[in-house]
């Protein structure tokens, strides 16, 4: 309680009176107990122009993309910063509608989407600086514009849902046909491909797209050893056990959505996915055996926004308790994965009809 206002800070302000400071408290109030209840009562902003091309570059310096160039690093957030930042509000807007009901915020996430589709955004050219990153930013960004349409799709207009739905199936063919070049190793990225893909099918009750995804959980489940590791992932040497969580995320995510769908992603391949999030558990508490497997002493280690999916996974592990340490790092957000995921764990991907 130490944080809670209390009614004499009314007095601190003595120009307020009467129903002024009524309001200026009761203000004060939600900002501080809900911040985004109270902006989402605000107008909504008018959504950023949708670019066709995104021009991200790779900021790694090394072989094994373990290094970070912190000028790269710098240089990419910049170019980056209006696809992160449109993620951002879409997924807050979402979040508040699924926790306040607030079907404001809703229309305004859907308006941000609907204007998107309609500037073909993310559907041009994906420019090569020094890697495939553009590629990875719109496999990214799919899966986070997915999802917010997901969670408000129940107040789309008929008129949003066609031009939204046909959008996120562009974007769906546009990012798997990166895949279809043998070269790309379908390591993490592919998985994360399967958020947007994943999160569109369901949206839309694409079959086809919901069995394209399925393929794609599955090759991540495939590549999972009896040891729990990712041989590609460990050969991110001192950076393997952060691309083991990274990995296991959207694996984690699109089980969740297959349940949306009514069907259990987690009886294929029964263990194989427990493996890899002990393993993952396991190693933020001592990383010694990721030192051993990958040769080198991992980088300081603590779980980052996406490795929420520990709030979903925990309720179907049989051995829960594995999972409290990094449960008790959260909340998490990530808006490449819908947003609050604690909150969505706990309450549903796609809110209950108010």
């Amino acid at each position: 309680m130490s944080d809670m206002p209390t009614l004499r800070h009314r007095f601190q302000f003595p120009f307020l009176t009467g129903f002024v400071a009524r309001t200026f408290l009761t203000v004060t109030l939600l900002t501080m107990i809900h911040p985004d209840a109270v902006a989402a009562q605000s107008e909504c902003p008018a959504p950023p122009p949708g670019s066709p091309d995104i021009r991200a570059m790779g900021y790694y310096s090394d072989a094994a993309s373990s290094v970070i160039d912190p000028k790269l690093k710098a240089q990419n957030a910049a170019a980056v910063k209006p696809l992160n930042d449109f993620s951002a509000h879409v997924a807050r807007m979402a979040d508040v509608y699924a926790k306040e009901g607030d079907e404001t915020a809703a229309r305004c996430a859907l308006t941000w989407l609907d204007a998107w589709a309609a500037s073909g955004a993310m559907l041009g050219r994906m420019e090569h600086v020094n890697n495939d990153q553009s590629d990875y930013m719109r496999q990214w960004t799919h899966g986070a514009v997915a999802l917010a349409y997901l969670r408000t799709q129940a107040v789309a207009t008929p008129q949003q849902r066609a031009a939204i739905e046909a959008w996120l199936r562009r974007l769906s063919a546009a990012n798997l046909a990166y895949w279809d070049n043998p070269k790309h190793k379908r390591n993490n990225h592919y998985y994360w491909t399967g958020i947007g893909i994943m999160a569109t099918a369901v949206a839309t009750r694409d079959d086809a797209l919901l069995k394209t995804a399925q393929g794609i959980y599955r090759t991540g489940i495939d590549a999972i050893e009896p040891d729990g590791s990712l041989p590609m992932e460990m050969a991110r040497k001192r950076r393997a056990l952060h691309y083991h969580d990274y990995a296991t995320a959207p694996l984690v995510l699109m089980a969740e959505l297959a349940r949306l769908r009514g069907e259990d992603w987690y009886a294929y391949r029964p263990g194989a996915l427990e493996r890899l999030a002990a393993r993952v558990a396991d190693g933020y508490r001592d990383p010694a055996w990721f030192n051993a497997q990958a040769g080198v002493v991992q980088e300081t280690a603590t779980p980052k926004a996406s490795s929420g999916w520990v709030e979903f996974y925990r309720r179907r592990s049989p051995d829960p308790g594995r999972f409290d340490a990094m449960h008790a790092d959260g909340p998490y957000k990530d808006p490449r994965m819908g947003g609050n995921l604690t909150w969505m764990a706990t309450n549903g991907i796609v809110p209950s009809p108010q």
